[in-house]
Formats: structure tokens, C-alpha cells, sequence
């Protein structure tokens, strides 16, 4: 059976999404959201950040651990 990784909201209130890009608000290291799936059938979305070593997913961790200071997959003119 596929286990689906759990929805988290930021320390605003806020649903983190795909491409968000999050602030750790106890270290203050940075995180990229990606969607993934492991072997084992778990899916859903993950914390990463390659630089770091960094990579969970992201119901590992309670909501309000992140602030969501972007979204790489959206860019706005100024």
C-alpha cells in the first residue's frame, strides 16, 4: 500500500507547494520543495537542499518549522 506524505503549513498558515523554496526557522538553512517517490511506495513532497546534504520528507517536520520566502518555478517582474 502507497503511503502519501502529509500536507504542511507554514508559519504563516499557509500550504507549502511544490517549488517553494523555505526557510528553516530554527537554523535558518534553506530548502528547495520537490515531489518525489522512494522504492518503498511513499510519495508526495520532500525537502531538499544539495549543498547542505539535506533531504527529508517533508512531514518529518511539524508545521511552522518552515517559512516560505518563494517559489522557484515563478518569477515576477519588478
Amino acid at each position: 500500500m502507497a503511503r502519501i506524505v502529509e500536507p504542511r503549513y507554514d508559519t504563516t498558515g499557509k500550504l507549502i507547494q511544490e517549488h517553494d523554496v523555505l526557510k528553516d526557522e530554527e537554523t535558518g538553512e534553506m530548502a528547495l520543495v520537490v515531489k518525489t517517490k522512494n522504492r518503498a511506495g511513499v510519495r508526495g513532497l520532500a525537502v531538499e537542499n544539495k549543498i547542505i546534504g539535506l533531504g527529508d520528507w517533508l512531514d518529518v517536520y511539524p508545521d511552522g518549522a518552515w517559512t516560505i520566502v518563494g517559489n522557484a518555478g515563478v518569477s515576477e517582474k519588478p
